[in-house]
């Protein structure tokens, strides 16, 4: 193919998201062909692994922020993207230029012509290929989905960390928290240290056995660290002691709260810990980089609030766990007395009942809709569903940005939560009002 006559981004990413018509197909051998092509890249460079159902995003951001601020060249590989996708791969939080990406993807897609290839694989080859030319001194590498046949577990990293396990993505990850915990514990590499940030000591064994079928010294972070809650914010930051192994951190103040975040910081600080030889950090370069999450990463759509009056909070949350989580978190912050206009979309593989049952106490409105993408759950369906678990003032909306305009319309309490592509279109219509939104 000719690069000087294909190289326009719109025809790149048109070509890069038409092969999600291959679907999740998990394994490794087409990422390793693709990479052995390349030279490859993803042995040019050290890197931290990072897998878990729900709070990886978090946590690989939490430590990309902290690398940054201590002076380190840090690429971070995330996903999905929200808005752009230019988001998935950033280095110092800057996100990968759209030549670049022309660049690194345009030879891929021709690869993917000679043999079906998934947009996950292409992306995560981009990434790589893209932190190798950069000689990046570290980078954060998120899985897509699982770990043990995800497209990121060809790397070696120098530490591999698990966040917490629930149940999502069953039809490839089992039916059960044990079947689930077994595919993540597959990140972990012979004779690197490993990080668990997953509490339920029932689950213990599983990674115990993949610990010591490596060879790999293994840290359950709650059997390390612990903290005190300073104080939980209305703009959903908190400020939080912990006790680590080494010392104590008084009065940290993270850009994102909640009691599943300080879980994350604990998984990082024990990373960081563990790579402190070649990777040495400081104690201001931690509390930095906690502070300003956002601003270092990119990151956003984690309980995040956009306006304050009347509030208006946009969460990720697309399973039931992390539902429960930002429940919860609304609660600590000081908005437990609350009843929001809830805009609600999501797949339609998810646990749609057991979401909305969870949603329910606190609905005064729900706002169904559906994201333009072929898995999402229609409007109508959506509500159905609400209907048949005793939500009664439900309003159906057939886009995201006609629920968005009534809702804030209606100059009410708001939720934007589910899915990121409902992200996506929410934000990208929230553009268009002029009230600004804040950012951390």
């Amino acid at each position: 193919m000719n690069f000087e006559q294909n190289n326009d981004l719109p025809s790149i990413l048109e070509r890069l998201f038409s092969l999600h018509r291959f679907g999740i197909k998990p394994g490794l051998e087409r990422t390793l062909s693709l990479l052995e092509l390349l030279d490859n890249p993803h042995k040019k460079f050290p890197s931290i692994h990072v897998a878990g159902t729900n709070g990886k995003g978090s946590t690989c951001s939490m430590l990309a922020s902290i690398l940054t601020e201590a002076g380190y060249r840090t690429g971070l590989y995330t996903s999905p993207h929200i808005r752009n996708f230019n988001e998935r791969i950033r280095i110092n939080g800057e996100p990968i230029s759209d030549e670049d990406i022309a660049k690194f993807a345009l030879p891929l897609l021709g690869e993917s012509e000679k043999a079906p290839t998934t947009f996950f694989e292409i992306t995560t080859v981009m990434a790589f290929s893209y932190f190798a030319e950069q000689q990046v001194d570290i980078a954060i590498i998120e899985t897509g989905l699982g770990g043990r046949l995800d497209s990121t577990n060809v790397l070696a990293p120098i530490v591999s960390i698990i966040t917490s396990i629930d149940l999502d993505h069953v039809q490839y990850l089992g039916f059960t928290l044990e079947s689930v915990t077994r595919e993540k514990a597959a990140i972990i590499k012979h004779n690197t240290p490993a990080i668990v940030a997953e509490p339920r000591i029932i689950l213990r064994p599983i990674f115990n056995y993949r610990a010591k079928e490596v060879n790999a010294p293994i840290c359950f972070v709650h059997d390390n660290y612990t903290s005190n809650l300073i104080s939980w914010n209305k703009d959903f930051s908190m400020n939080v002691t912990i006790h680590t192994p080494i010392g104590t951190l008084e009065n940290i103040k993270c850009s994102i709260a909640g009691t599943h975040q300080v879980n994350n910081i604990y998984a990082v600080l024990s990373a960081l810990d563990s790579i402190k030889n070649t990777f040495p950090v400081s104690e201001e370069s931690i509390r930095l980089g906690l502070e300003f999450i956002g601003k270092n990463t990119g990151l956003s759509a984690r309980i995040q609030l956009l306006r304050v009056n009347p509030p208006l909070v946009i969460d990720v949350g697309h399973n039931p766990a992390g539902l429960l989580k930002f429940i919860e978190t609304l609660g600590l912050c000081g908005y437990s007395n609350e009843k929001w206009n809830i805009i609600f979309g999501v797949m339609a593989d998810k646990n749609v009942e057991e979401m909305l049952k969870i949603l329910k106490p606190i609905t005064a409105h729900l706002f169904a809709t559906s994201p333009k993408y072929e898995r999402a759950l229609s409007a109508k369906d959506l509500s159905e569903k609400a209907q048949s678990i005793g939500i009664t003032n439900i309003l159906v909306f057939n886009s995201v940005s006609t629920a968005v305009t009534a809702a804030i319309e209606t100059n009410k309490p708001t939720i934007i939560v589910g899915s990121f592509y409902l992200a996506d279109e929410a934000i990208g219509e929230l553009s268009n009002y002029s009230f600004g939104l804040l950012k951390k």
